[in-house]
């Protein structure tokens, strides 16, 4: 039987909140005139949320979103997993306390239009696109930016009598594990920003957006208030603008940035990035060897199965697909 409205839409606002007030991340791009730029990272898990997670007895572990998060900490070549278009990188710092696990890092990439960050889904399982940006330039002089979001919305529904006594007690129950989540995207061009559409909050050079436990519990104690029609602005806004003319970047701070994008991308070699291919031939192998291997995984050959994601590492050590290869071999404990 098809759930009721109302259910369906509490449903999905406690999938919002089964993210956890475990994580804080955020992202912060730094746009040059030639299309150049950074990503600053800051990941953070609490201490509390990561053994309430692997006391419970959850299926699977840890929640993907979560799983994510402590992968790019504890495995750093995780990282080419969830980005696109990098060419150089400021290697990571973790900083661990009674509270929180945090690392900072941060990506470079040639030109943004390459760019793309990727995640796990926050409404259901698998990977997706989070957000990529699109840059253009016209003959005038101004320019535009383009944050497009594979962030799914949440579904029309209508409140009807009760849902706001339930999601009030969703609220309460809530507050104590999301109060301090915090997911933050942020953007700084060239030039100041003259015009923007979408959820962007802006300020001189910079743009962004933040999804926070305070918005998630004012949605939850006011179903038709605003931060619920905030939360849906997020959720529900394919695609995000910010236009500037004019570029207030120094001549002495593009020269800087040069050699700090060269010092990124000499880091980035020795960590093996810039040596990634995407062949498509090998592509296509490496495919093969690896359906075969998961053939014999599921019907308990371990050994074959290992034997196989060892040959593609060895013989493929420097593609893209080799991380497939590379991460079941540390689930079979090599």
């Amino acid at each position: 039987m098809k759930p009721p409205v109302r259910a369906l839409g509490t449903m999905l606002l406690l999938s919002l909140l089964a993210l956890g007030g475990c994580l804080q991340t955020e992202y912060e791009t730094t746009l040059y005139p030639d299309g150049s730029g950074k990503m600053a990272v800051q990941l953070a898990i609490k201490q509390s949320g990561l053994r309430r997670f692997r006391q419970s007895g959850r299926p699977g572990g840890l929640p993907p979103e979560v799983q994510a998060v402590l992968e790019q900490i504890q495995k750093p070549e995780k990282i080419k997993e969830y980005f696109d278009g990098v060419v150089g990188w400021k290697p990571i710092k973790v900083e661990e306390d009674a509270a929180w696990l945090k690392a900072t890092y941060t990506v470079y990439f040639d030109d943004i239009n390459q760019l793309q960050v990727r995640g796990d889904r926050i409404l259901a399982g698998g990977k997706q696109l989070v957000f990529s940006w699109r840059l253009i330039k016209s003959s005038t002089g101004s320019q535009s930016l383009y944050q497009i979001t594979g962030l799914k919305g949440l579904p029309a529904f209508k409140v009807q009598p009760g849902d706001q006594a339930q999601a009030r007690e969703m609220a309460k129950e809530a507050e104590p594990v999301i109060d301090e989540l915090r997911i933050s995207v942020k953007v700084t061009v060239p030039g100041t920003i003259e015009e923007s559409k979408g959820v962007l909050q802006t300020s001189g050079r910079s743009a962004g957006w933040t999804l926070d436990g305070a918005l998630l519990l004012g949605a939850l104690r006011h179903l038709e208030g605003t931060d619920m029609k905030r939360l849906r602005d997020i959720m529900d806004t394919p695609e995000s603008r910010i236009s500037w003319t004019g570029n207030e970047v120094t001549p002495a701070q593009v020269e800087s940035w040069k050699k700090e994008l060269a010092a990124a991308k000499d880091e980035w070699k020795t960590m093996g990035g810039a040596a990634l291919s995407d062949n498509e031939l090998e592509r296509s192998f490496i495919r093969a060897k690896l359906s075969a291997a998961q053939a014999h995984l599921d019907a308990g050959r371990k050994d074959k199965a290992r034997k196989i994601l060892e040959d593609i590492v060895q013989e493929y050590p420097h593609h893209k697909e080799t991380l497939t290869a590379k991460s079941l071999l540390e689930k079979l404990g090599k």
